[in-house]
C-alpha cells in the first residue's frame, strides 16, 4: 500500500485500468472455459450412453446365440476404434463375471474397471468414466447380458489446457492492448493533471504567478486548469498589489526613518537647548562644564562661570507681554555671544531672565570681569521693541575654578551667590564670589521663607504718612505703606523685602491685603461733615495686570460701603508707559468707579506727554530725588517747576515727595505745589499714631 500511496497518478491509472481489465477478462474467460466444458463433460458423458446403448443394441443377437457368434460380438465391439476416447467396451452374459467380448483401446494398458457392470450408472474416477447399459431380447424385457463402455477423461483435460493456453494467450493479449489503451486513455486524463501538477512546482519553486496552463476543453481537467488560471491571476494581482504595498512601505519605512533621525536629532537638540533663544540649556551647560573641569585638571587652565541676571526684567514682561519679553530674551542671546569666543565659551539660558557663561582658559581672573564689563556695556544699549526703546541692565556673579570651586554644582551655586550681590550693591554690575556671599545667599534664602508665612502669622502692618494740603496747612491724607516686623528678624526694611516679594510673586496677596487693610483703615477718618480724608495705596505691576483686578477692587468698595474718592491708586511710571495703549482701558475703567489714580516718581521713568495728556490720571507725585536738591541744583529745581506747571496746565494736582526742609517747602509753595509729604511734617507711622495726628490737627483747626 505503500508503494501504491507513492506513484505517480498516471502509473495509478494504468495500475487500476490494468487491474479492472484483467479481473473482467479473467472471470469472463474463466466462465466461459467452466461453461465449455461443463458442455463437453456433458456431452461426453451423453455420448458414452448413447454409444453404450447402440453398443448394446447390435451385440444382444451374438450373445443371444452363444459362443459361435462370439466374434461377430468382437466385431461389433471394435467398431468403436473410430472413438479415440473409448478406451474399453466389454460385453457380459447374464450372471457371468467374464467377458463375453471385450474392445480395448490399442496401446492401452487394461484398465479397471470403476465398479460392478450391473450398476447400470455413471461411474467416474480422475481418469475414467463407466457406463453399463443392460442387454434385453426383443420384444421382451429379460436382461440377458450388459455392456459396459469405459470412457477415458484425457481429451477433457486436453480441452482444459488448450483453453488455458488460449485464455493465457488472450489475457497476455489482452493486457498489452489493455496497457496500450490504458496509457493512451490516461495520458488524455492525466497528461493534463501532470501538466497541472508541472506548473505547480515551477510556480512554488519560481515564484512566478504569470504563468498559466494551456487545458481546453469543457470538461472537469478545463474547468479545473480555468479555475487554476483565475486562481493564478487572482494571486498575481494579489501578489502585484503586495508588491506595491511592499514597495510603498519600504518607502514610508524609509522617509519615517528618515523622518525619525530628524526628530530624534531636533528631539536631542531639544532637549539640550533653550527654545527660545537656542541657546544651550542647564543640562547641555552643566555637561560642557564637566567637560571643561576634566580638561582643567590635566591642563591647569582657570575657567570661569557668569551667572547674569537682567535687572527688574519681570515688569518688561507684565507691562509689555510674553511677546516682548522673549524679543527681549533673543536680543539678549545674541548680544551675549556676540561678547564671548565661540565656540571656546558656552552662552547658556537657564531659564526665565537668567543666563550663564563659562569662559575656557581665562589665563587670570581679570579676564573674566572685562567679559563682565564688556556684557554690561552691550546689554545697557536700547532695545527696541515695536519702533519702543527699553533699556535693560545685567547683574552679573562670578566664580572661578578652582578657587571658588570643582565641581559643577558649588561653582554655579557661588556664581549665583555673586550675582545677588551685584545685585544688593545697586545692580547693573558685576562681582566676583567671596566667601561672605554665601551667607548672604543664605540670608536672602531665609527670609524668602519667613515672607512665605508672615502674611499667614500676621507679622506684616500697614503704616501712614500725611499728605498736607500746602495752601490750607490740612491734612488732606496718607499714603499707606508697608511694614514687616519678624519675630526672628525684627523689623525689615521695605527696601529689602518689597523686591523679594515682587521677585517671588508674594507681592500679590500681600498687596491684596495691604489694599484691604488701608480701606478698612480710612473708614475710621472720615468725619461727617468734613472733606473726605484720602488713601494712597502703591499698586505693583503684578497687581495692576491682574484680570480679576477691577473686580476685586469693585467688591471690596461694596463690601466695605467706601467712597471710592477716598481711594487712591498710586502707578509708577516704568508700569503705565511701556504699554500705554492697553493701561489706558484699564484706567478709564479705574476711574469709571470713581477711583482717584496718581503717577509715582513721576520723572524717573519714561516719561511720555503725549500719553499724559490721554492718561485720565488726577495727581502727579514728583520724586523725593527731584525734591532733594532742589535749593542748590538747578537742573532739579527747574524739572519741578516743570513739572507743577505742566500739570497745572493738564489740571492735574502735583504731590511733592521728600519733603524735608523748610527751604524745600518754601520753594513749592513758591511755585504753587498743591500737596506735599515728608518727614517735614510726618515721617510713616502706624495706624493709631496717625488717627492721633489726625485728631490733634483737627483740634488746632
Amino acid at each position: 500500500m505503500i508503494f501504491l500511496r507513492d506513484l505517480s497518478i498516471r502509473y495509478k491509472l494504468i495500475l487500476l485500468i490494468l487491474f479492472i481489465s484483467g479481473v473482467v477478462l479473467l472471470l469472463s474467460t474463466t466462465a466461459f472455459i467452466i461453461n465449455d466444458l461443463i458442455v463437453l463433460q456433458t456431452t461426453m458423458e451423453r455420448t458414452l450412453k448413447v454409444q453404450t446403448k447402440i453398443t448394446a443394441a447390435n451385440a444382444v443377437s451374438p450373445l443371444q446365440f452363444g459362443e459361435d457368434y462370439q466374434d461377430e460380438a468382437k466385431k461389433t465391439l471394435k467398431a468403436l476404434e473410430k472413438d479415440d476416447y473409448i478406451v474399453l467396451a466389454q460385453v457380459y452374459k447374464f450372471n457371468e463375471q467374464q467377458p463375453f467380448a471385450t474392445y480395448l483401446r490399442p496401446g492401452t494398458p487394461m484398465p479397471q474397471l470403476l465398479g460392478d457392470f450391473r450398476e447400470y450408472e455413471l461411474l467416474s474416477s480422475h481418469q475414467f468414466l463407466q457406463f453399463s447399459q443392460p442387454m434385453l431380447l426383443p420384444n421382451s424385457q429379460e436382461i440377458i447380458g450388459s455392456t459396459v463402455l469405459l470412457l477415458d477423461w484425457q481429451p477433457l483435460y486436453d480441452h482444459i489446457q488448450s483453453y488455458v493456453s488460449i485464455a493465457i494467450t488472450i489475457s497476455l493479449v489482452s493486457v498489452l492492448i489493455a496497457l496500450f489503451l490504458s496509457t493512451w486513455l490516461q495520458s488524455l486524463v492525466t497528461s493534463p493533471i501532470l501538466s497541472l501538477a508541472a506548473l505547480m512546482r515551477r510556480v512554488s519553486n519560481e515564484k512566478n504567478y504569470s504563468l498559466r496552463i494551456q487545458i481546453q476543453g469543457k470538461d472537469e481537467l478545463g474547468i479545473l486548469a480555468k479555475g487554476f488560471n483565475a486562481m493564478l491571476q487572482a494571486v498575481q494581482e494579489r501578489d502585484d498589489q503586495l508588491e506595491q504595498h511592499r514597495e510603498q512601505l519600504e518607502r514610508t519605512v524609509a522617509n519615517r526613518t528618515a523622518e525619525l533621525k530628524k526628530l530624534n536629532l531636533k528631539l536631542t537638540y531639544q532637549a539640550y537647548h533653550d527654545a527660545l533663544t537656542n541657546l544651550p540649556n542647564r543640562a547641555l551647560f552643566i555637561r560642557r562644564v564637566e567637560q571643561a573641569i576634566e580638561y582643567a585638571e590635566q591642563s591647569g587652565e582657570l575657567l570661569a562661570i557668569l551667572f547674569i541676571d537682567l535687572d527688574r526684567f519681570k515688569y518688561i514682561n507684565d507691562t509689555l507681554g510674553h511677546a516682548a519679553g522673549d524679543s527681549l530674551l533673543q536680543e539678549v542671546a545674541k548680544r551675549l555671544l556676540a561678547c564671548t569666543r565661540q565656540p571656546e565659551d558656552t552662552v547658556a539660558r537657564l531659564g526665565g531672565d537668567e543666563f550663564t557663561l563659562l569662559l575656557r582658559d581665562v589665563k587670570e581672573p581679570l579676564n573674566a570681569g572685562i567679559v563682565a564689563k564688556h556684557i554690561i556695556n552691550s546689554l545697557t544699549k536700547p532695545l527696541y521693541f515695536f519702533q519702543q526703546e527699553l533699556y535693560l541692565t545685567p547683574s552679573i556673579g562670578i566664580s572661578i575654578y578652582p578657587k571658588d570651586g570643582k565641581e559643577v554644582g558649588s561653582l554655579m551655586k557661588n556664581a549665583d551667590a555673586g550675582m545677588y550681590m551685584a545685585k544688593q550693591q545697586g545692580r547693573n554690575g558685576y562681582r566676583f564670589y567671596t566667601s561672605s556671599d554665601n551667607a548672604a545667599s543664605a540670608i536672602r534664602l531665609n527670609m524668602e521663607n519667613k515672607l512665605r508665612h508672615a502674611l499667614e502669622y500676621g507679622e506684616f502692618e500697614v503704616w501712614y504718612q500725611p499728605r498736607l494740603d500746602i495752601r490750607s496747612n490740612r491734612i488732606v491724607g496718607a499714603e499707606a505703606l508697608a511694614r514687616w516686623r519678624s519675630p526672628e528678624l525684627d523689623f525689615v526694611p521695605p527696601a529689602q523685602f518689597i523686591p523679594l516679594a515682587e521677585d517671588t510673586g508674594l507681592i500679590i496677596p500681600i498687596g491684596e491685603w495691604i489694599l484691604r487693610t488701608a480701606c478698612q483703615e480710612s473708614l475710621r477718618w472720615q468725619i461727617p461733615g468734613q472733606p473726605p480724608l484720602q488713601v494712597s495705596v502703591n499698586l505693583s505691576a503684578r497687581q495692576f495686570l491682574q484680570e480679576e483686578l477691577l473686580t476685586h477692587i469693585e467688591r471690596l468698595l461694596k463690601e466695605l460701603q467706601m467712597n471710592p474718592y477716598c481711594l487712591e491708586l498710586e502707578l509708577t511710571e516704568s508700569l503705565i508707559m511701556p504699554n500705554a495703549g492697553d493701561t489706558i482701558g484699564t484706567l478709564r475703567a479705574l476711574k469709571k468707579l470713581g477711583i482717584q489714580l496718581s503717577i509715582d516718581d513721576f520723572g524717573t521713568g519714561y516719561s511720555s506727554l503725549s500719553y499724559l495728556k490721554r492718561f485720565p490720571i488726577d495727581t502727579l507725585k514728583i520724586d523725593q530725588s527731584f525734591v532733594r536738591d532742589i535749593r542748590i541744583d538747578t537742573d532739579d529745581s527747574a524739572l519741578v517747576t516743570a513739572i507743577i506747571a505742566m500739570a497745572h496746565n493738564l489740571k492735574l494736582t502735583v504731590v511733592a515727595e521728600g519733603v524735608e526742609t523748610q527751604e524745600q517747602l518754601d520753594f513749592l509753595v513758591s511755585y504753587h505745589c498743591d500737596y506735599i509729604q515728608g518727614y517735614l511734617f510726618g515721617r510713616p507711622m502706624p495706624a493709631l499714631e496717625f488717627r492721633k495726628l489726625l485728631n490733634r490737627s483737627e483740634t488746632s483747626h
